[in-house]
C-alpha cells in the first residue's frame, strides 16, 4: 500500500506558513502584552476614537433585493462583509460583539458600532471564517447566526465552531489548495501568511487563510484573511488563481512593523497584494473597528490612498468606505464557468 507524503504545512507541532519568512522575533502574548505595556509606541485608547471612522446608512432595500447580476458588498466592520452575488449571501468573519476578547470586560474593545446589526441581515447562504482569533471568529456572533447558513472555514475549526451550537453537517472544514462546491458557486481554500490560536497554548494547531469564489458566470472573488505581505507566496498564488474580479483584502494592524510584518500588511502591501493576484477592484478590510495595534486608527486609509496613487490605480479601484456603506460593481457577462484550479471534496 503506497503512503501519502504528508503537505508540507501539517507538522508535528501544528501548521506552518507556506514558505515561511525570516522572523527575528519571538512572539508570544507575552511578548505582546510586554510590548503593549513598555511606553515605546503611543497606542491609540479606544475610547478616544469613537466617531473617528466615518460611517454611513446601508442601502437596505438593495440589501433585501439585491440584483443577482452585479455585486454589492456591504462593510459591517473589520473584516466582517456582506457579499451579495449570483443569488448569494455571504458573510465573511462576522463579529458584531463589543470586544474581540475572550473576556467581557478586557480585550480589544469596538469603538465603531456594527453597520448592520444581525436583525437586519438577510437570510444567509454561506459564511466563510479565515481562522481563529477573536477579532475574526466570534461565538456569540456565530451563535446567533445559528445553522440556517453554510460554513466553510479551515482545518481543525469544527470543534471551535460547534461550540456555537453549529452542528457538523452545517459546515466544511478545508484544507488548503482543497474546495468545495455550493450549488454552482467553487469554494477554494488558499494559504496565507498568519497563525492562529485561542489561548496560550494552542498556537497554530488550526489552519488559517483565505477563499477564491468561483460562480457559474465567471466572476471571481477574494477573500484574503489576514495575512502578511510574503512575495513567494503571493507570486505562488497569483500564477495558480490570478485574475480576480473583486477582492476583500486587509490594510490595518501593522505596527510596531517589526512584530506585525509576518502577520498583517500594511496598505502599500496590500496594494502588492492586489497586484499580485490581479484583483481588478478591492474593498479595504481589517481596519476601523479594534485597536489592535499602535498605528492610528484612521492611518490606514489615508496610506492606501497614497500606495493606490503610486500604483498608478484609480480611486475607485481599491476603496475604503465608511463603515455601513453598500457599494456596487459590475458582474460578469459570460456564462461559462473557468476550468477548476483545485479538487472538489464535497459537493452540496
Amino acid at each position: 500500500m503506497q503512503i501519502q507524503s504528508r503537505p508540507d504545512h501539517h507538522t508535528e507541532t501544528g501548521f506552518e506558513n507556506r514558505h515561511p519568512l525570516p522572523d527575528p522575533v519571538k512572539r508570544s502574548f507575552w511578548r505582546f502584552l510586554k510590548l503593549r505595556l513598555s511606553g515605546d509606541y503611543k497606542w491609540p485608547k479606544a475610547t478616544e476614537q469613537i466617531g473617528k471612522i466615518a460611517t454611513e446608512t446601508p442601502d437596505f432595500a438593495a440589501i433585501q433585493n439585491p440584483d443577482p447580476t452585479r455585486l454589492q458588498v456591504t462593510w459591517v466592520g473589520h473584516a466582517t462583509v456582506l457579499v451579495q452575488y449570483g443569488g448569494l449571501n455571504i458573510l465573511t468573519d462576522p463579529v458584531f460583539s463589543d470586544r474581540a476578547s475572550p473576556f467581557k470586560r478586557l480585550g480589544p474593545k469596538r469603538y465603531s458600532q456594527p453597520g448592520l446589526s444581525i436583525d437586519q441581515l438577510p437570510k444567509l447562504d454561506l459564511v466563510l471564517l479565515s481562522h481563529n482569533h477573536y477579532d475574526h471568529f466570534d461565538l456569540a456572533s456565530l451563535t446567533v447566526l445559528g445553522d440556517v447558513p453554510r460554513y466553510v472555514l479551515p482545518l481543525k475549526n469544527g470543534p471551535l465552531l460547534e461550540k456555537a451550537g453549529i452542528t457538523p453537517d452545517r459546515y466544511v472544514e478545508l484544507d488548503w489548495d482543497e474546495s468545495h462546491h455550493h450549488g454552482d458557486v467553487k469554494i477554494t481554500h488558499v494559504p496565507s501568511n498568519h497563525w492562529s490560536s485561542r489561548t496560550t497554548k494552542d498556537r497554530k494547531e488550526m489552519l488559517w487563510g483565505g477563499y477564491i469564489l468561483e460562480f457559474a458566470d465567471g466572476y471571481r472573488f477574494y477573500f484574503v484573511g489576514d495575512t502578511g505581505w510574503n512575495e513567494a507566496l503571493f507570486s505562488e498564488l497569483g500564477q495558480q488563481h490570478g485574475g480576480i474580479d473583486f477582492g476583500l483584502i486587509p490594510i490595518g494592524a501593522y505596527d510596531p512593523r517589526d512584530f506585525m510584518r509576518n502577520s498583517h500588511c500594511n496598505p502599500e502591501e496590500a496594494v502588492q497584494i492586489m497586484q499580485a493576484m490581479g484583483v481588478k477592484q478591492a474593498l479595504a478590510i481589517h481596519w476601523g473597528t479594534f485597536v489592535l495595534t499602535a498605528e492610528p486608527v484612521d492611518e490606514p486609509p489615508k496610506r492606501l490612498a497614497s500606495a493606490r496613487k503610486e500604483a498608478g490605480l484609480g480611486d475607485d479601484d481599491f476603496i475604503a468606505p465608511p463603515i455601513g456603506a453598500t457599494r456596487f460593481f459590475a458582474g460578469k457577462q459570460a456564462t461559462v464557468a473557468p476550468e477548476p484550479h483545485a479538487i472538489s471534496i464535497s459537493a452540496e
